[in-house]
């Protein structure tokens, strides 16, 4: 016998006996008011956050807010009309998307603990969206806020393709310390919570 199966012999002999993870990993969450708690976590990352009644209002806030001229993208189920830049031809180059100034999409799950949005792919249309948009609107309905990450693991939905948390936008401090907001994604995160418990 060699010394490296000599050694793996002799840690074989003293491993500990494993335990059975727990089936519930459940934590319980002191949170009373889940809105108010995503909303405080939001604006701690450096997220707008707008309480709307329907989605409409976010097409009023970028017709007033949004030059005519900018490029926006929505992938937003109702909003057919708008669709018809990521409906009528499909991008296969992400290098096209890189003047997009606004992206509007939705997201599925929000997480009251840091305000993280669980997004996936569909909901994308195309997985550079999100990170290479100027800004980046993300519409939200309140009853699917869950209190902590462990909740929506519960429930979430990982679909084929691209699935992320998105949380904020893009920042990093890595150089010397100094905060730089849209070094590597969006440079503002918006997010307009419908709070309507009858909202489609």
């Amino acid at each position: 016998m060699g010394s490296r199966e000599d050694i793996l012999s002799r840690i074989a002999k003293v491993k500990p006996i494993g335990n059975e993870l727990s089936s519930d990993v459940s934590f319980i969450s002191i949170s009373e008011n889940l809105l108010e708690n995503f909303a405080l976590a939001a604006q701690n990352n450096g997220s707008q956050v707008t309480l709307i009644e329907d989605s409409t209002e976010v097409l009023a806030y970028i017709n007033k807010n949004i030059a005519p001229d900018k490029r926006v993208i929505y992938n937003i189920r109702e909003w057919q009309e708008k669709n018809e830049e990521i409906t009528d031809q499909e991008i296969n180059d992400p290098h096209t998307l890189e003047d997009v100034e606004v992206a509007v999409i939705e997201g599925s799950i929000g997480v009251a603990e840091n305000a993280a949005v669980w997004i996936t792919e569909s909901q994308m249309k195309y997985r550079a969206l999100p990170f290479i948009t100027q800004h980046l609107m993300v519409i939200l309905k309140a009853d699917k806020i869950v209190p902590l990450l462990h909740d929506a693991y519960k429930i979430l939905t990982v679909e084929e393709g691209f699935s992320c948390f998105i949380s904020g936008p893009s920042k990093t401090a890595d150089i010397e310390q100094s905060l730089v907001i849209g070094a590597h994604g969006a440079r503002s995160h918006h997010l307009f919570i419908i709070t309507q418990n009858n909202a489609t």
